[in-house]
C-alpha cells in the first residue's frame, strides 16, 4: 500500500492495522441488537443462532398476531379521517364531484366490511387467534365512514327525510263532500 495515502487517526486506528474506531453515541451494531457477543466467530450476517430463532418464535405468538391486527385496526383511523376531510371540502352543492367523493365513502367503507373477513385473514391464518376484537374495531371505523357519509347525503339534500319527498307516493284523498251544480233559484 502506497504511504502517502495512509491515514493515521490519534487513537491508533489507522491503515492496516490497529483497532477501530469506536461507534457514535446512539449507535447500536447488529452485533449489540442480535445479541452476539463481539468475540464470536459468526458474523452478524452468518447462519442463525438460537436468540434469532427464539426471537421469530416469540413474534408468531396468537397475543403477537391480535396486536397486529389490532395496529391494522386503528390504522383506519387515519383513512377514516382522510375520507371525512374530502367530503368537508368538496362541499354541500350537488355536483360531480361531491357526488363522487361522497358515493366513494358509501362504497368504500361497505367494501371493507363485507371483505373483513379475508382482511383479517392474513393475521391468523391458522385460527389459533381470536380476530373478533381487532375485526369489531375495524368494522366500528368503517361504520364511522358511512355515518358520515349518509349525513353528508343528508345536508345535500338527497336523502328522502320530509314528508314532502314522499308526496308523488301517497294516494290521493277521499273527499269528505261533493257538491253538484244545481239550479238557480
Amino acid at each position: 500500500m502506497d504511504a502517502r495515502w495512509r491515514l493515521d487517526l490519534p487513537d491508533g486506528s489507522g491503515g492496516s492495522g490497529g483497532k477501530a474506531p469506536k461507534n457514535p453515541p446512539g449507535f447500536a451494531s447488529l452485533r449489540e441488537i442480535g445479541g452476539e457477543e463481539a468475540g464470536s466467530s459468526r458474523g452478524a450476517r452468518g447462519g442463525s443462532s438460537g436468540a434469532a430463532v427464539d426471537r421469530h418464535a416469540a413474534a408468531n405468538t396468537p397475543a403477537v398476531r391480535v396486536k397486529r391486527a389490532y395496529e391494522f385496526a386503528a390504522g383506519q383511523l387515519q383513512s377514516v379521517g382522510m375520507q371525512v376531510f374530502m367530503m368537508y371540502m368538496s362541499g354541500n352543492g350537488v355536483h360531480m364531484m361531491s357526488m363522487m367523493i361522497t358515493f366513494n365513502c358509501i362504497y368504500a367503507p361497505a367494501k371493507a366490511i363485507l371483505s373483513s373477513g379475508k382482511t383479517f385473514e392474513r393475521f391468523d391464518a391458522s385460527g389459533a387467534a381470536d380476530m373478533t376484537g381487532p375485526r369489531l374495531m375495524f368494522c366500528a371505523l368503517q361504520c364511522v365512514c358511512l355515518a358520515m357519509a349518509l349525513y353528508k347525503l343528508n345536508t345535500m339534500g338527497l336523502l328522502p327525510t320530509h314528508a314532502s319527498d314522499w308526496v308523488s307516493g301517497l294516494k290521493p284523498p277521499v273527499p269528505a263532500e261533493r257538491a253538484y251544480g244545481g239550479t238557480a233559484l
